[in-house]
């Protein structure tokens, strides 16, 4: 057994992390021959010859080097067990040896959760004017614990286990010029999930807490009415076992793009991309903004009808 872990950290530290970024979904540019920025992770960028990373907002030994377990840990907020798993696909055993207590588990990295902030100003704002989401959506989710804004102004997304515990956190900046997105540090596999029932029978799969909520606003009520929409922020399948496990029916509405098709396919779920694809675009939140525009401008070009004056 540990000649089986052994080999699966040593295939992780060895991956190819520009392929893991790209593979997974994540929003990334060549920013140079060799040079790939991974867009929304405080500056993030990984040399595609050597396999060196290095983040401009990480501190001290955390900002760099050629480690990709090191990446995930210190950058995306991964524990060291997800961390090996997601890079060399496979699955990390403990074994009870003869004679001997069982092993201890590795402990989980502390979770650490953005200072709250007193109001949330910025959020209400990204959210509902650039991103065109309904207010009312917003405030049900901050009432709910489940959405603050931080100190710097970005959205927390709050995750929670089914005990109402804090276990991670989704955050996306407000700034529509400086995009910005990831997860609090100590944030694993754990969910952004949003139950519309007590009991779902069905589940909607997203990679992004925005994309959620798009498909919240733009969905028919009566037809995801039994069910939970879950946000893995990004394309991560070992989020969706306990999904799984517990028996609910699990639907993709990741992004309508090579890597989301991808995932939808090799992960054995039912695709809604269909609306996506008629509409030519690569989100649900692409779609939301989309089919407002064209409603404001079929309101604006409407002929108005003709006012009386009543003497």
């Amino acid at each position: 057994m540990s000649e089986i872990n052994d080999e699966l950290i040593q295939k992780a530290r060895n991956a190819d992390l520009a392929d893991y970024f790209i593979r997974n979904g994540y929003e990334c540019e060549m920013k140079s021959k060799n040079e790939l920025h991974v867009k929304g992770h405080g500056g993030l960028f990984v040399n595609t010859q050597t396999n060196k990373w290095y983040c401009f907002s990480q501190a001290g030994d955390s900002r760099g080097g050629s480690n990709p377990v090191n990446c995930l840990t210190d950058v995306l907020g991964f524990d060291f067990k997800t961390a090996v798993e997601h890079l060399s696909g496979g699955r990390l055993i403990y074994e009870r040896k003869q004679n001997a207590e069982a092993p201890v588990p590795e402990k989980k990295r502390e979770l650490v959760l953005p200072e709250k902030n007193e109001d949330m100003k910025k959020v209400f704002a990204y959210l509902c004017k650039t991103r065109m989401i309904k207010p009312d959506i917003v405030s049900e989710l901050a009432k709910s614990g489940l959405l603050y804004q931080d100190k710097k102004g970005n959205a927390v997304f709050v995750h929670k286990d089914d005990s109402g515990k804090i276990i991670g956190a989704e955050i996306q900046g407000t700034n529509s010029f400086q995009r910005f997105k990831g997860v609090a540090p100590g944030t694993s596999e754990s969910v952004f999930a949003f139950k519309l029932c007590d009991k779902p029978n069905s589940c909607y799969v997203f990679e992004s807490a925005i994309d959620l909520l798009s498909f919240k606003q733009l969905a028919n009520p009566e037809k995801i009415k039994n069910s939970m929409l879950v946000s893995m922020a990004g394309l991560k399948p070992n989020t969706l076992k306990n999904l799984a496990e517990s028996g609910v029916k699990l639907y993709s509405c990741v992004d309508n793009d090579e890597a989301g098709i991808k995932f939808t396919q090799s992960n054995g779920l039912t695709p809604c991309r269909r609306i996506l694809e008629e509409n030519g675009v690569k989100d649900y939140n692409d779609l939301l903004k989309s089919l407002t525009a064209k409603t404001q401008q079929q309101t604006q070009t409407a002929p108005r009808k003709n006012s009386h004056s009543h003497r």
